[in-house]
């Protein structure tokens, strides 16, 4: 009897891939299907129909072994080969004369322009339905909501990016659904192109959920422009509570109230203290005691036990969802109250690719929303320069360079040196040759 051959996991694993393969392609051995095996089939197949569309569409890869893979992934429009060409003839083109007119822009031009554009909401459904009829429904509603942004785009005369990735949007139904609380994160150095008064009146009227505007990153400007921001927010958005936070509160003077003490000190007291978390745990430990109240219970006087804590929590709890564009920084907030690393942050917009929920307390639960680019009448150029749209997924960078050229004087503030300085001395500079400068 021959002896047998020595067979490695890795050929195991291997074995049992094909053989799973082979399983799946194998069409069916028992006779005539069933009329719901068939209805199932045909709504399967409308359903690859709306996905063979999404091909024309620019999809940030994640990995070539499975499509599942993609199945979270940041999805945009894809640029038209006339659109590409056109922007890189702006590499031979001088830099243009610095404008500094174009620094300044009002609130009008990119937050309540963007009012009327909307968002997709979730369709009704019943348990009744199937898991296909229900994704096929989301998917024509989504795909109708798509189709007449793109109409008003084309009639603009210019576009923007928006998410148009239906998953990434479920993942933004489902936290809104079970959120008590809403944390719409916005970066202070742009926050009315990070916030979407669209969906802000979605969450408000037809949700009817509280919501609390966090202003990110506090520690990356003047305080005074923190001030001018939250008061901003606050007249116009009276019912809206402001909190200003930062994860890493480097800087020592920080901003705490609007009042006329502009500066204010404050001591980090221990490693991970993020600025702003205690004001964001005492308005949830608010809700949670008002929820306790509602339901006839005696409210807590003192801050809910930690999870660590010997005294155990009550099975209702408060839910804090947490919603914004990508790289807003949510993760990182979530981080910076729990003072410890427990989600995974990156500085590549969408990183964060499902929801994600954490226990801050046995009555306070974080719930980390996928950042989405909502729609905006903002330039794409704006969208790139200010990290919500990947670098990695630009197909040219010559139109964000000439549109941040016509802002800056890139040559001075770089200190750039002309690539061809020894070969062609007194060459002008151009588009092109500022992107390859060092």
């Amino acid at each position: 009897m021959p002896r047998k051959q020595q067979f490695s996991s890795k050929q195991k694993k291997q074995q049992l891939q094909e053989k799973r393969k082979r399983k799946q392609n194998e069409p069916a051995k028992f006779g005539i299907d069933s009329d719901e095996e068939r209805s199932g089939k045909k709504e399967e197949t409308e359903l690859s129909k709306f996905n063979e569309d999404d091909k024309r569409l620019n999809a940030q890869p994640v990995g070539t072994a499975h499509e599942r893979l993609n199945k979270y992934a940041l999805v945009f429009g894809k640029e038209s080969k006339e659109e590409v060409d056109r922007n890189v003839k702006y590499s031979k083109q001088t830099l243009p004369a610095v404008d500094s007119k174009l620094l300044v822009s009002s609130v009008e031009d990119f937050a309540l322009k963007s009012l009327g554009l909307g968002m997709p909401k979730r369709g009704k459904w019943s348990y009744t339905m199937t898991k296909q009829k229900l994704e096929l429904a989301e998917q024509k509603e989504f795909k109708e909501w798509c189709d007449e942004l793109d109409e008003y785009y084309h009639n603009l005369g210019r576009g923007s990016y928006y998410e148009r990735n239906l998953e990434t949007w479920r993942q933004l139904w489902r936290t809104l659904e079970m959120s008590d609380i809403i944390l719409f994160v916005c970066d202070i150095r742009y926050p009315t192109l990070h916030f979407s008064h669209s969906v802000y009146k979605y969450i408000t009227e037809e949700l009817d959920r509280q919501v609390i505007l966090v202003l990110n990153k506090v520690d990356m400007v003047h305080p005074s422009v923190s001030v001018s921001w939250k008061r901003y927010f606050e007249e116009m958005f009276p019912e809206v509570k402001v909190v200003l936070f930062s994860a890493f509160p480097d800087e020592q003077k920080l901003v705490e109230n609007t009042g006329r003490q502009l500066l204010k000190k404050q001591t980090i007291k221990k490693p991970g203290w993020a600025y702003g978390a205690e004001s964001l745990i005492h308005l949830a430990k608010c809700h949670y005691d008002k929820k306790k109240e509602m339901k006839g219970e005696t409210p807590t006087t003192e801050k809910p036990p930690t999870v660590d804590g010997e005294e155990s929590g009550s099975e209702d709890y408060v839910t804090i969802g947490l919603i914004g564009q990508p790289n807003a920084g949510k993760s990182s907030l979530i981080n910076g109250i729990l003072q410890d690393k427990k989600v995974s942050v990156s500085k590549t917009p969408g990183h964060t690719k499902h929801f994600q929920t954490i226990f801050y307390s046995p009555g306070i639960r974080l719930c980390d929303c996928p950042g989405l680019v909502f729609p905006t009448v903002a330039p794409k150029q704006v969208q790139i320069v200010s990290g919500m749209y990947p670098v990695a997924q630009v197909k040219e960078p010559y139109s964000v360079v000439r549109y941040v050229a016509e802002r800056i004087d890139l040559v001075s503030y770089l200190r750039l040196v002309h690539p061809c300085i020894e070969d062609e001395p007194g060459e002008p500079w151009t588009v092109g040759t500022s992107c390859f400068a060092c």
